[in-house]
């Protein structure tokens, strides 16, 4: 009977010692499957998180570039209307001078010049000479340079400051000898030559 009993006593200690093995193989596995899920959903939440940060890292360069691009127009927007009141200042200052100038004895002896210019350049007998309406009382003057020849004298409202055109259009020449024209074609040369640029 004892042998039995430690038969059974064997057989049960070696199912125990199989079930503890069993037992200990899978809380192994489980423990490593856990660890394997763990590190799989780290690895996943680490990868979303680097896709956010780069999505976010673009949004923000994005985000910056436009508000750099938006600072550089209004800067440059604000050079450029800079440039043109300046422009402008300075010509509205060359136009007031020039207003002063056509009171003198010098513009009048210029106006007959310009008159003489205009009758040996326009040898016809259909020239008409336009000034501006505050120089008509200079008619007499401006008529001494076509002595023998037809001309006609008319206001044009398009002569501000003053000087004058002659037209024949028989020649079909027109003569432009206006201070408005050359003022006119000062701008250019202004926008040229006076180093006043738009900078980046």
């Amino acid at each position: 009977m004892p042998d039995t009993v430690s038969k059974t006593d064997n057989f049960l200690k070696a199912i125990e010692k199989y079930a503890e093995a069993q037992r200990t193989k899978i809380q192994s596995e489980a423990e490593d499957f856990k660890e394997k899920e763990l590190n799989k959903a780290e690895e996943e939440g680490l990868r979303e998180a680097y896709v956010l940060i780069q999505k976010e890292m673009s949004d923000i360069r994005m985000r910056v570039a436009a508000e750099f691009s938006k600072a550089e127009n209004a800067s440059r927007k604000k050079n450029f209307i800079r440039r043109r009141e300046i422009e402008q200042e300075v010509f509205d200052e060359a136009e007031k001078k020039l207003l002063e100038y056509v009171k003198t004895d010098k513009y009048v002896e210029s106006l007959e010049k310009s008159a003489a210019l205009i009758s040996e350049k326009l040898d016809a007998d259909d020239v008409v000479i336009k000034i501006s309406s505050r120089d008509m009382k200079l008619k007499d003057s401006i008529l001494k340079a076509f002595s023998g020849k037809k001309c006609e004298i008319q206001t044009s409202e398009d002569i501000v400051i003053g000087g004058m055109t002659g037209q024949s259009r028989s020649l079909g020449l027109l003569i432009d000898e206006t201070l408005d024209t050359r003022l006119e074609e000062q701008h250019e040369w202004f926008c040229e030559n006076s180093g006043l640029k738009v900078t980046e």
